[in-house]
């Protein structure tokens, strides 16, 4: 499990592979070089983290993460290290298969009958014994190479030269002849046996690896499923918690119906027991009254007149009501409060089933803060009105000419300040004229004799 995690840190996200020559972003993500190129190439500008899409203005300067690509190499080393392939196992070797396999004649290229003995490699043809007797014998055939057999002459044949392809250029991946080195000068060709040794040890190796990737592969289906199998346990042990809770819940609700249902029958009872005893008085009252009924009746009929006094005194004293129900009815105030609290229960309900589906989002409390504006705000309105009431009271109750004028500074504030006392008291009495009179002489009595010599002066 750490493997695989450790595994998950050092894979790209763009690619999902090993971290090939890694770069870190600013925001501190790590991405292959060539994959983050290539995604900002055709991305463009603003430049965005293929992670956390955070936005760069302009395109960072990426440099190798050293660290990150030493820790990678290790890792890589280590599961390849790691991964043995099965006991007994061996990469398949060509010489092996080749040596297997049936060896195939090839046929002479002059008489297409005899089995071929050497291939000229001037010629690019095989021969067979006779037909190769001029290659052996004549001076003209001196410079001819021969070699064994080649099966595939016509496929190692260069169809621009004509010459035998005995060379591999490495970075074409072709076949080449001596002549195509004049095309190939940059390139470092080799001889057909060692590119293809090279090669086969190259693939060996990638086998190798490739072994080491399927067991990693392998763990990790298993820890796919072994995540997916928790899941689903958690998600199967939530959802049989959840049940034995509306289980529960459910339960609680039927004992509350069965306690509302219970006390609505014996409210039911208890009327329907007092209807019985009406019911019960009612018939006894019925039958004796039938019985007086009848009895008046045969006495107006049957009998002599002496008999018939006897029975009609008896009659008449006897005294017959008539029939009264009495009120009964059920507690409405019991089955209206059963009822409401049924009511209460099922908005309850659906008030908290409204409140789990509605996703929590950051509204909410702007909701509550758009609430209407407090009562205070009626009392600012109303403070200028108070204030304006005092204000017209001396107005209103002192005139100019009724009210003696000082001319001294001292008096006028004595004046404002008996205006002021008045207009502090809203709830008293309005002083009338008489009064404020009073006030004023009071305030003029009351100055020195320095200050009415200068008043008077």
């Amino acid at each position: 499990m750490a493997d695989l995690s450790l595994a998950e840190e050092l894979t790209c996200s763009i690619c999902l592979e090993l971290f090939k020559v890694p770069v870190t972003t600013p925001c501190g993500h790590n991405f292959c070089g060539s994959c983050l190129d290539e995604t900002w190439a055709v991305q463009g500008a603003p430049f965005q983290c293929p992670q956390c899409r955070s936005a760069f203005s302009a395109r960072p300067q990426l440099r190798k993460n050293t660290v990150l690509c030493t820790v990678v190499e290790q890792f890589a080393q280590a599961e390849l290290a790691r991964a043995k392939p099965p006991d007994g196992w061996a990469p398949p070797s060509r010489a092996a298969a080749a040596a297997a396999a049936p060896a195939g004649q090839v046929a002479c290229d002059h008489c297409l009958k005899a089995a071929a003995v050497q291939t000229c490699l001037v010629c690019m043809a095989s021969f067979c014994r006779e037909h190769l007797r001029p290659h052996l014998d004549s001076p003209a055939f001196k410079d001819h190479p021969l070699q064994p057999p080649v099966p595939d002459l016509l496929q190692r044949k260069c169809p621009q030269h004509n010459r035998l392809r005995d060379l591999f250029c490495p970075e074409h991946g072709e076949c080449i002849c001596h002549i195509c080195l004049v095309e190939h000068k940059t390139c470092s060709p080799a001889p057909l046996s060692q590119a293809s040794a090279d090669l086969e040890a190259k693939l060996k190796y990638k086998l190798t690896v490739m072994y080491g990737q399927i067991n990693g592969a392998v763990r990790a289906l298993e820890d796919v499923r072994a995540r997916q199998k928790d899941v689903r346990d958690a998600a199967q042990k939530k959802m049989d918690q959840i049940r034995q809770e509306y289980l529960e819940m459910k339960a609680l609700i039927d004992a509350s119906e069965a306690s509302s249902t219970r006390k609505i029958k014996e409210e039911e009872k208890r009327v329907s027991s007092k209807f019985d005893t009406i019911y019960q008085i009612l018939l006894k009252k019925k039958t004796e009254i039938q019985t007086v009924k009848e009895e008046i009746e045969a006495a107006l009929t049957k009998g002599g007149e002496f008999e018939f006094l006897e029975k009609a005194a008896k009659l008449q004293a006897v005294s017959t009501k008539p029939v009264y129900v009495p009120k009964v009815e059920l507690n409405q105030e019991l089955i209206k409060g059963v009822y409401q609290s049924t009511v209460d229960i099922k908005n309850d309900l659906k008030r908290c089933l409204r409140k789990s589906e509605e996703p929590i989002t950051s509204g909410e409390p702007a909701e509550h803060g758009t609430a209407p504006t407090p009562k205070p705000t009626r009392p600012v309105k109303k403070a200028p009105k108070e204030e304006k009431k005092p204000k017209k009271v001396p107005a209103a109750a002192v005139s100019p000419s009724k009210l003696p004028t000082f001319e001294s500074s001292e008096q006028l504030v004595d004046l404002k300040q008996a205006g002021s006392e008045a207009a502090a008291k809203p709830s008293a009495v309005q002083p009338n004229s008489a009064a404020l009179k009073a006030k004023v002489l009071e305030n003029f009595l009351a100055k020195s004799r320095p200050e009415l010599l200068a008043f008077f002066s």
